[in-house]
């Protein structure tokens, strides 16, 4: 009998410990801003070879670096937790994935160049355009396609794994085009805006590790923080995720990374 209520007592502990983990009191914001720590560049005019009567006077430019001229904001870096374990959902997310996310077609470029997906969420290749637009989407853990989008019905496609990098995605009818599209089991991933700044509502607390990436350089494997430099394996930063709100500021990163 003693053994019996000490077991029954050991398993009313683990369901105590089991049910605050699952409840999820605790739960932190980040938020930061990427820096391009050098002069701003100015996008490079694009070379138009294909609907050039359709496509030329939109005047393109190369968006693989945007770099605000303002602020020096870094546009368009991806930044998501990367676990092989478990992580709590906040309810807030519940019915976040019943929305589609989508991927347009706009003046012959891929709007947005940089977008965040669930698995299990619908994506949908859409065209604003007259003229004919292609997917190439290069995935790797899910099956890669190429396929023609439909003027005015858009392609939907749902992938069923999370991806360690983001996904290229090109339109093999007009070479300049090209976006990206970060792919995750878990909300907690974002693309920095036209002033370098994102925010990851929710975020369970502890110690979690989170990929930053950009298209030019890859993997961003050095960044610095209030004078101080980090060096990141594969782009991987280990953050502590506690407080209401962990703000990280300018994360600085070197001009000399985007160097082709």
């Amino acid at each position: 009998m003693y053994r019996l209520n000490c077991l029954l007592m050991l398993i009313g502990i683990c369901a105590l410990g089991n049910s605050h983990a699952a409840s999820g009191d605790e739960w932190t914001t980040i938020r930061g801003r990427f820096v391009y720590d050098g002069q701003a560049p100015q996008p490079a005019p694009l070379e138009i070879t294909r609907d050039e009567d359709f496509c030329g006077p939109f005047r393109l430019k190369n968006e693989s670096l945007l770099v605000n001229p303002k602020s020096n904001g870094l546009q368009h870096v991806a930044i998501f937790l990367r676990t092989k374990k478990d992580v709590a959902i906040h309810p807030s997310y519940a019915t976040a994935k019943e929305k589609a996310v989508r991927l347009d077609n706009v003046e012959c470029r891929f709007v947005p160049r940089m977008q965040v997906l669930r698995t299990g969420q619908t994506w949908e290749a859409a065209s604003t355009d007259t003229i004919p637009h292609n997917v190439a989407v290069y995935a790797q853990r899910n099956d890669a396609f190429s396929q023609i989008v439909p003027v005015g019905r858009p392609l939907e496609r749902v992938f069923a794994k999370a991806e360690s990098r983001p996904v290229r995605i090109d339109c093999s009818i007009h070479a300049w085009m090209r976006a990206w599209v970060i792919i995750t089991d878990h909300p907690y991933a974002a693309a920095t805006d036209e002033d370098g700044r994102f925010e990851i509502a929710h975020v369970p607390q502890g110690k979690w590790s989170f990929r930053l990436w950009h298209e030019r350089p890859g993997y961003i494997r050095e960044l610095k923080r209030d004078g101080n430099v980090y060096k990141l394996k594969a782009g991987m930063w280990e953050l502590d995720v506690t407080g209401k709100t962990l703000d990280l500021g300018d994360l600085r990163v070197s001009a000399a990374i985007f160097e082709e």
